[in-house]
């Protein structure tokens, strides 16, 4: 007898072995007669099937390959009746990760390959079982490790960026890069928006940037990490990674969305692992944004980073200039720091708009396991870079302390100076052209 619900694909989660199969839960939202069984095509199309069963596909290989659906529910959970028009479900399809390998070009094409195409249907989460997790690189220094390499042993990490963002030669972000280094930055990163440029080639930038942080480590016996964008088709990244490496530097920033997940690890083969990696996430709202369609953040900036070997992950923060809930924000800094099977801890670094007035409400978030990153928020600051840095620390010693930044401010005048031209952060209040 031929089943409508085969038996072999709707199922229950406890009729598996979890640890052969990676579960994603959707949202599909849409006038659906028959939502159990469209269900059923996910699973089907993504895993043995097409629309119209084929002579090869057998129950044997169905048993071994298909994709099973272990979870239905409709949002509200009716029961008895549920009203005419559109139906939002959430389904659980768990898919055997043999039929991926260890890499993320066939997971992604596998959980969300040719459905992606379909209108409202979202990704809401990637369950990973540790003998997936094991093919991964993960970060190979993490939270603790940056902290052994640097000696900065509890307050948040600073990370500045050249600005303005393109179009300044390499003898100004030599002295940009020079004047942010002596005034007491952690770490210095490219802008993303300048990887290779004429007028300031990687190979010059390298040189340039890499002789000031040898200069500061003798002079001061600070470690200063300069990130260089290495952003490019990847092949030429991997060369640029070697180059870098061959020219003495400490780290290596990619612009990972834009090149394609995996990009991290092949890095991290490239160079060793010897130096940590920060993820930007310029183009990730592409995947993320739409409300019924695209992968949920905590996956594009939080899990998958995480897997690839980020050290650092740059992200919006949901207080700053580029729009964001708050909730989301967060969940997105605990899928990095929240324990993952084996893989390290990676840094949440929220971006976009950030000044001394907003650290202590970004401190209560995550605790003191940040990277605070900042253009201009000491760029912009009245008594320039130095006193815009030390204005973030200042704000990062009161919220360690407990201490109201007013307060704070009265005996630490470059957060009094910050706080006089952005003030303290102000839920009801923007001062961003982005989110007002």
């Amino acid at each position: 007898m031929n089943y409508k619900y085969d038996p072999i694909i709707f199922c229950q989660t406890e009729s598996l072995n979890l640890d052969e199969f990676i579960v994603v839960t959707y949202i599909m939202t849409d006038e659906m007669a028959d939502y159990v069984n469209r269900a059923g095509s996910v699973a089907v199309e993504q895993t043995t099937g097409t629309w119209m069963p084929v002579p090869d596909e057998t129950p044997e290989v169905r048993k071994a390959h298909v994709g099973r659906v272990i979870g239905v529910y409709p949002i509200p959970g009716y029961e008895a009746s549920r009203p005419e028009g559109k139906l939002s479900v959430v389904v659980r399809i768990a898919f055997p990760w043999v039929n991926i390998g260890q890499q993320f070009p066939e997971l992604l094409s596998t959980v969300f390959g040719n459905i992606s195409m379909t209108k409202n249907l979202k990704v809401l989460d990637i369950e990973f079982p540790k003998s997936f997790i094991d093919g991964f690189k993960g970060p190979q220094f993490g939270i603790e490790g940056l902290r052994e390499l640097t000696g900065v042993k509890e307050r948040p990490f600073v990370l500045a960026m050249i600005k303005p963002c393109t179009g300044i030669p390499v003898d100004i972000i030599q002295r940009q890069f020079k004047e942010l280094a002596y005034g007491g930055i952690d770490f210095i990163k490219d802008d993303e928006l300048i990887a290779d440029p004429v007028y300031a080639p990687l190979k010059d930038r390298i040189e340039a940037c890499m002789k000031v942080v040898h200069e500061v480590k003798r002079e001061t016996g600070r470690e200063v990490l300069y990130f260089p964008n290495i952003t490019d088709r990847q092949d030429k990244m991997l060369e640029k990674a070697k180059m870098a490496m061959d020219m003495g530097c400490n780290a290596l920033m990619v612009n990972v969305h834009a090149c394609g997940y995996g990009a991290i690890g092949a890095v991290i083969d490239a160079v060793d692992g010897k130096v940590p990696i920060l993820a930007h996430p310029a183009y990730a709202g592409a995947s993320y944004l739409g409300n019924q369609t695209g992968l949920a953040s905590h996956l594009v900036h939080g899990k998958f980073m995480r897997m690839d070997g980020a050290d650092i992950v740059v992200y919006n923060c949901a207080y700053g200039k580029v729009p964001g809930l708050k909730e989301r924000y967060i969940r997105v800094g605990q899928s990095l720091i929240s324990p993952f099977h084996d893989l390290k801890k990676t840094y949440p670094s929220p971006c976009a708009g950030i000044h001394a007035g907003m650290i202590p409400t970004i401190m209560k978030d995550f605790g003191n396991n940040i990277v605070i990153g900042a253009g201009a928020g000491m760029h912009a600051h009245p008594s320039g870079i130095k006193a815009g840095i030390a204005s973030l620390n200042q704000a990062a010693e009161a919220a360690m302390k407990d201490i109201p930044l007013e307060e704070y401010a009265k005996d630490h005048i470059e957060l009094r100076e910050a706080l006089e031209l952005w003030g303290v952060y102000d839920p009801e209040k923007s001062i961003y052209e982005l989110t007002k």
